[in-house]
């Protein structure tokens, strides 16, 4: 199993008890020491709490986990992607370059509800799980992308 840098589409869903099929995934992660977060998706899941207590309680459960810290390294690969991307038209978040950048410079897969953040990730050469979020309109089965290996 490799490890992965989860973003905060997949901790918000297992962090409400949603799907067995997140927490079973996320779980085996945790399990066999796989699983890291960073600075991007710390903010977004902070961002998204309304009680004290619960951010007190989200911050210091995701502290036990591998911080990817963001330095000149991630960051100007973050720039370089955007270039890349901005050359054949399109353009993303510098919030989701960094993941890539950091998925990529740590060499993990980035795990991910968010199918254009995991498109990106194909096209600029990163890693990627993407998992349709379950619903009505969604398989009841997860659906993974494939690992990129293209730039």
């Amino acid at each position: 199993m490799s490890g992965c840098l989860i973003d905060a589409t997949v901790w918000a869903e297992y962090l409400r008890g949603g799907r067995p099929d997140i927490r079973e995934r996320v779980d085996k992660l945790l399990d066999h020491n796989r699983a890291a977060t960073c600075g991007v998706v710390l903010a977004a899941l902070l961002a998204g709490i309304d009680g004290e207590r619960d951010r007190r309680l989200l911050e210091e459960s995701l502290r036990g986990l591998p911080f990817l810290e963001a330095g000149h390294e991630a960051f100007a690969a973050a720039g370089r992607m955007g270039a890349a991307l901005r050359r054949r038209g399109e353009a993303a978040p510098l919030a989701d370059l960094l993941l890539l950048a950091l998925a990529r410079e740590h060499r993990l897969t980035l795990f991910t509800f968010d199918d254009r953040l995991a498109g990106l990730a194909r096209a600029l050469g990163a890693a990627a799980e993407s998992l349709l979020p379950a619903g009505p309109a969604a398989p009841a089965r997860a659906a993974r992308s494939s690992t990129a290996k293209g730039g």
